[in-house]
């Protein structure tokens, strides 16, 4: 699904942006080409205008100045006198012969009833259109004919080299064509790698979406299968049922545990509870009932938690003190289960601690137990994410850090693991301070 959704983005973005492009290419094309086309007009009909009204004012016309107006035009001009040509025979040679190229035009001009043999019956002159012509060996040309009346009948026929702007006109297309493949060719590129970074957050999201509910089936289906176990043995064994029945109480308790955290986990991922980071607690007061709630527990097993507070108040904090006291609460726990193992020789020590860094308050949950690898120190705020692989630890599903982790996210407050110097694991929590100490300015 992930995929084919990947592929229709990319059709979509790529086909697009490509038509865009083209439509611009085209369009920019064809303005240049009129440009070009108008520009060449312009020209011709001016040198046209000067050869016809210097035929209508001057009886002769000397060959230097045919010459010259042919060699800084690329012009041939063509004149005839009561229907006989003038001496003058060029001043330079087309690619096809001059005889050849006039006797076209005159035939073209003949279409639009312009006839050159023919005087004019009365004092009106007649002009073709200009027109283009080709050559025998790839040159082109614009041509027009004009006859002049007057006390005896002039032709006019004149033609423009176009050749060299012929063949620009070619690269130019040769021009546009190179720019509309490589910019396709580049936003299809383009469009896959965007639309890849694009999809990569929702194939994450699915894929840990796929692993979320892969692990609760699992850990749902491990208590389930222990009821519905025990459940029959009471009826197959009365003997046991009370036995059975404590066995069926205490994996309610924990299916109930770990039901109530993947609602609260729900409900974080839901946006509820949006004014918790605008609420203000009081770090110290949370540590401190914080110790007092976990003394007794951490003493039942042999563990020592210790409190260090600064000399000097700490300031008020931005955040909600309920979601406070339950982030630093996971830290605890996941310490005594971690950071303290019955096995380990180490020392069976949890220390909370807490200084401000500037405009923040650092609250600090230590352990001196194993401590958790590099590769595991991201990974370990991620839902049903353990290090012990085989889940034997019944007591703790994978929850308590990413639930600690999302709070944190909810109220703005930065939640990280480092090492214990000389062995152990350090949760460092950094919360914004709402306000200035007292005694401070």
């Amino acid at each position: 699904m992930i995929q084919s959704l990947s592929r229709k983005l990319h059709l979509l973005f790529a086909g697009s942006t490509s038509l865009i492009l083209t439509v611009l290419l085209c369009i920019a094309f064809l303005y240049q080409d009129n440009q070009l086309d108008s520009r060449t007009g312009s020209s011709f009909q001016s040198r046209l205008l000067d050869i016809r009204s210097r035929l209508e004012l001057e009886s002769k016309i000397s060959d230097h100045w045919l010459s010259q107006m042919e060699g800084d035009g690329g012009l041939i001009i063509h004149i005839e006198d009561n229907g006989r040509p003038l001496s003058f025979r060029g001043a330079w040679e087309p690619r096809t012969d001059r005889e050849t190229l006039i006797a076209r035009a005159k035939g073209k001009a003949l279409l639009e009833h312009v006839d050159t043999s023919q005087a004019p019956v009365s004092y009106t002159s007649r002009e073709s259109s200009v027109f283009p012509m080709k050559g025998d060996h790839g040159d082109t040309y614009l041509g027009c004919v004009v006859v002049l009346a007057r006390d005896s009948f002039r032709t006019l026929t004149l033609l423009q080299d176009t050749t060299d702007l012929t063949m620009a006109r070619r690269w130019q297309r040769v021009l546009f064509l190179g720019l509309e493949l490589l910019g396709v060719l580049s936003l299809w590129l383009v469009s896959r790698k965007v639309v890849g970074r694009a999809v990569k957050p929702v194939e994450e999201y699915h894929r840990r979406q796929t692993e979320f509910v892969a692990a609760a089936s699992h850990e749902l289906r491990s208590p389930l299968a222990v009821i519905q176990t025990c459940a029959s043995a009471i009826t197959a064994v009365p003997e046991q049922s009370e036995h059975m029945a404590e066995v069926i109480q205490r994996e309610c308790a924990r299916t109930g545990k770990l039901v109530k955290g993947l609602l609260q986990l729900a409900s974080l991922d839901a946006g509820e509870d949006k004014d918790a980071g605008e609420e203000t607690a009081e770090a110290d007061q949370v540590l401190l009932e914080l110790l007092e709630a976990y003394e007794p527990l951490c003493h039942a097993r042999g563990i020592r938690l210790c409190l260090q507070l600064p000399e000097e108040p700490l300031p008020i904090v931005r955040g909600s003190e309920k979601w406070l006291y339950q982030i630093l609460a996971v830290l605890v726990d996941n310490a005594m289960a971690y950071g303290c193992p019955e096995d380990s020789g180490g020392k069976k020590e949890i220390l909370l601690k807490a200084e401000q860094q500037g405009k923040r308050v650092v609250l600090l949950v230590q352990d001196y137990g194993p401590g958790i690898p590099d590769i595991w120190k991201e990974r370990i705020f991620e839902r049903f994410s353990r290090m012990d692989a085989s889940r034997r630890d019944k007591e703790h599903f994978g929850l308590g850090l990413s639930l600690a982790a999302s709070l944190a996210m909810q109220m703005g407050i930065e939640l990280e693991a480092a090492d214990t110097e000389g062995g152990g694991s350090t949760f460092r929590v950094r919360i914004l301070a709402a306000k200035e100490p007292p005694g401070e300015s």
